[in-house]
């Protein structure tokens, strides 16, 4: 996919019937929301987006489906981000500080 592409989907803010609604009642429009809102939840609060067995990880899908980022949600379903929370947010801000440098 195209650098510039993704950088105008990824980093834009999505429309509000698209945003994310985290289960414990944040609801998230933009990338940059997200990794803040990410590293702010608690390992049971995040647990309740992404399964460490990769059964389910809602936030790499909506990634995919509203932001059209399916390079960055593809990476987020490797194990190493499966399994650590800490790893997830900083897979999640290096593909940021990658786009705004394209």
């Amino acid at each position: 996919m195209d650098p510039q592409e993704l950088k105008r989907t990824t980093l834009a803010h999505c429309l509000p019937e698209n945003a994310f609604h985290v289960q414990r009642g944040d609801v998230i429009t933009n990338i940059y929301d997200l990794a803040n809102c990410i590293e702010s939840l608690s390992e049971a609060e995040f647990r309740q987006h992404v399964d460490p067995e990769g059964e389910f990880n809602h936030f790499a899908d909506w990634i995919r489906g509203v932001l059209g980022n399916p390079e960055l949600a593809r990476d987020l379903n490797y194990d190493a981000n499966l399994r650590d929370k800490a790893h997830y947010v900083k897979t999640i801000r290096d593909h940021i500080a990658w786009l705004e440098s394209v």
